[in-house]
């Protein structure tokens, strides 16, 4: 999807191209500088983004149209100020955060209530609305813009702090610490949507970033989500008292120097490459507890009974050409987009992007392009922006794996990508200086492998074999030892897939029975059958 129109209305001049990256004249800047032609403005015509080196002027733009908020203009009555009152947040921090007052349907039981409005703006314009009950139901404006909540406060800063609630904030404001904001979302103890990162993630860069979710298992989780979208040297957390959830309870039962030493004691995000036992108690503990933990699945009961897609870990996927491997892959990948809400970079340098987008659309429809209209097009396109992103093979200048693995950091800090799938193994350049191609290969799969742990993003590589042995006119089922190259592929691999189609090559007919054979699978082995 193309932001064309939208870059054109803030005077941006994108030089007649619809999609791709374009280094252009800033209209900001341009006017009073010497350079006048000087092309210092950043244009993502794809994302929309843009930025210029000179004047620092950046932004996003968006060809979504967002419902806007009625304004709920009353002031908190006495009874929502003894709320705040009950959670030690004075009138004057409810007043600088421009809370008002409403009454509103609420969906959760279908009455109607007094609720407290947290306002969302985005410099004076009122994007989004947080309603929320005395007995903590919730609803926002439907189809309102979802940004973290007091945004501009952190606009300017040099740090941000990113808590979990609209109250929680108003603590952090109130001891001290005004550049906070709150994720809209809460927390999810699964997957969490950080559409709004995706929204204001200009505004989070450059700077420390202090995270203090809550106390509990989705508040963690939410943790982790955040810190991969950060560079791990910006990246502080904030240690709550065993018996606090949040920063509100901690502001009730210790008073704000608890919450002003939690700040300045904030640590920095553990650097994974070092570790002690003791950070895994947590970890070993809920093993204990409830087994080992199972990835994501796909919805059909027979592959989910054998395997799972996990983060972290390196898919290795093999099979004779025209096997329909990448079908496959894409089928899965709609699968888990849905069902999961898994995000996937595809590096598919013999398919141009709006090829592989038309096969994706045409999973996700379930029919050929041919017998889908233009507003199921429409639907399947804002589906596929917000879980597939794709690298643009026709402005690469390389394909070597320290680059793609750079883009790649960058979708994963910038989207959230879950994925990155690399297919196929042979256009990838190379790197290694070892003396045989076995080596190098080896060399490859451990960086992928490092790769996939670091930023927590499951790493598929999708991998030809070899010229292959024919059994009465048809190839035989490949493994992983059968991949040109090495046997590295099945060795540093967590799990291997063949994907497999019955061809005659003496009749030249193939059927249309695809077979996927699982060739390796992570087991656990109880201790006790060990001895």
């Amino acid at each position: 999807m193309s932001f064309y129109s939208e870059l054109q209305q803030l005077g941006i001049d994108t030089k007649g191209q619809f999609t791709g990256l374009i280094k252009t004249i800033c209209p900001k800047c341009s006017n009073e500088r010497k350079k006048k032609s000087d092309p210092s403005l950043s244009v993502n015509l794809d994302t929309g983004l843009y930025k210029c080196h000179h004047c620092d002027w950046k932004g996003s733009v968006t060809s979504k149209q967002y419902n806007v908020p009625e304004p709920r203009k009353e002031g908190p009555d006495g009874k929502i100020g003894k709320y705040f009152e009950s959670r030690m947040i004075s009138l004057e921090t409810v007043i600088d955060f421009r809370v008002t007052q409403g009454v509103e349907f609420m969906p959760q039981d279908g009455n109607t209530y007094k609720v407290i409005c947290f306002n969302y703006y985005d410099d004076d314009r009122l994007v989004n609305i947080k309603f929320k009950t005395s007995d903590k139901k919730f609803k926002m404006v439907s189809g309102a813009k979802k940004i973290p909540y007091n945004l501009n406060s952190i606009k300017q800063s040099e740090y941000a702090i990113i808590c979990e609630g609209e109250e929680e904030c108003m603590v952090w404001h109130q001891c001290g610490f005004p550049h906070v904001v709150s994720c809209p979302n809460g927390a999810s103890p699964n997957t969490n949507n950080l559409e709004w990162l995706d929204h204001s993630y200009q505004h989070f860069e450059n700077k420390k970033i202090i995270i203090a979710t809550d106390n509990d298992a989705p508040g963690k989780k939410l943790k982790d989500d955040l810190a991969r979208r950060f560079d791990v040297d910006n990246v502080y957390i904030v240690t709550f008292p065993e018996d606090c959830k949040d920063s509100n309870d901690v502001l009730k039962a210790y008073g704000a120097e608890r919450v002003v030493q939690m700040f300045e004691e904030a640590e920095p995000m553990p650097i994974l490459e070092i570790a002690e036992a003791d950070q895994f108690t947590q970890n070993i503990l809920e093993y204990w507890k409830n087994g080992y933990p199972k990835g994501d699945t796909v919805g059909m009961t027979e592959t989910d009974s054998l395997m799972s897609w996990s983060r972290g870990e390196l898919v290795t996927v093999t099979g004779v050409p025209g096997s329909s491997k990448s079908t496959y892959l894409d089928y899965v990948y709609i699968r888990m987009a849905i069902k999961e809400g898994w995000k996937f970079a595809l590096f598919s340098p013999e398919n141009e992007p709006s090829l592989k987008i038309m096969r994706l659309v045409e999973q996700l429809m379930g029919k050929s392009i041919a017998l889908i209209s233009q507003d199921q097009i429409t639907f399947a396109l804002n589906f596929l922006k917000k879980h597939f992103f794709f690298f643009n093979i026709q402005e690469m200048d390389s394909f070597k794996v320290n680059h793609i693995l750079h883009l790649a950091t960058t979708m994963i800090k910038r989207f959230g990508i879950d994925c990155l799938c690399l297919d196929p193994f042979n256009y990838l350049e190379l790197e290694g200086d070892k003396e045989t191609q076995h080596e190098n290969i080896g060399e490859l799969l451990r960086t992928l492998k490092k790769f996939s742990v670091k930023h927590n993003v499951n790493v598929t590589l999708v991998a030809h074999p070899r010229k292959m042995e024919k059994n009465n006119g048809e190839y035989k089922v490949p493994t992983l030892y059968d991949i040109a190259g090495s046997a590295n592929f099945y060795n540093k691999t967590d799990y291997g897939l063949t994907v497999h189609r019955k061809t005659n090559f003496e009749t030249g007919t193939m059927t249309n029975e695809v077979e996927v054979y699982i060739q390796i699978l992570l087991l656990l082995l109880d201790p006790l059958t060990m001895f």
